[in-house]
């Protein structure tokens, strides 16, 4: 029965709708054979719900219309599209199930086969081992000599430089001194003139004076800071500035007499 997601969410709820998106082909191929069986027992007894709903409806109608079949029309068709959808979802589940139990069982016989293979190719492994063995044994004891001076060599080198990395910690009064040399150099940096604080009309204006060079470079070292703090704009100043320029207009003939 070919029913759309869209139209299945109009008839299953949020549990169903979850064994809906699971007996789809990429939900089938994430589960098992143990999660194939806990959803096919969810989906029966879904079904069977849904069977006996559509029982009980088609007798209620059936004493309502007096038809044998208890339909009319469309009547009870939203709960028989709910059946066969469940249905048909069962019978995917069923399915898969059985299509996991048959990989399983070929995997099954396919094991003993693959563990026998692997010990023919072990065996020779094992043979011809057994001659560098003999061979370990009797090495002189000179390289095992070797060995151990050469370790005692690598360790005498090492410890001169762990003992260099210990001497390279500062002591808290160079920490300090250095702290205060980087905020000398910051504050020396804060004292020179700013980009913005130049004079844009005046080209030949010395650049060494501190402070705004004119006006218009203050006031735009103000606009710049108050975008940068987000200063909340004074919303009262516009009503002010309206009520001030009606009052100049209120008395601009008064001079004249």
């Amino acid at each position: 029965m070919p029913i759309t997601r869209a139209k299945a969410s109009q008839l299953l709820n949020q549990k169903e709708m979850a064994l809906y998106d699971d007996s789809r082909i990429n939900g089938l191929r994430q589960l098992d054979a143990r999660g194939l069986a806990s959803r096919i027992k969810r989906a029966r007894d879904a079904r069977d719900r849904a069977n006996d709903l559509v029982r009980r409806q088609k007798l209620a109608s059936r004493e309502r219309t007096g038809s044998k079949r208890g339909a009319s029309g469309v009547a009870n068709q939203r709960s028989k599209d709910k059946a066969a959808l469940m249905a048909d979802i069962l019978k995917r589940f069923e399915t898969r199930l059985r299509e996991v139990e048959r990989e399983a069982k070929a995997s099954a016989k396919a094991a003993p086969a693959k563990k026998k293979t692997a010990a023919a190719k072990a065996a020779p492994k094992k043979s011809a081992s057994k001659k560098p063995a003999t061979a370990k044994k009797t090495a002189p004891k000179k390289a095992a000599a070797g060995k151990t001076t050469s370790k005692t060599a690598t360790a005498r080198k090492t410890a001169p430089a762990r003992r260099s990395r210990s001497t390279r910690r500062i002591t808290p009064e160079q920490a300090l001194a250095q702290t205060h040399a980087l905020l000398d150099a910051k504050q020396a940096q804060d004292a020179e003139p700013k980009p913005w604080q130049g004079n844009p009309d005046h080209a030949s204006a010395s650049s060494g004076q501190p402070g705004f060079q004119s006006d218009s470079a203050a006031r735009r070292a103000r606009r710049l800071h108050a975008a940068e703090a987000r200063i909340p704009a004074i919303q009262g100043s516009i009503s002010t500035r309206d009520r001030i320029n009606q009052g100049k207009r209120d008395h601009r003939g008064d001079g004249e007499d």
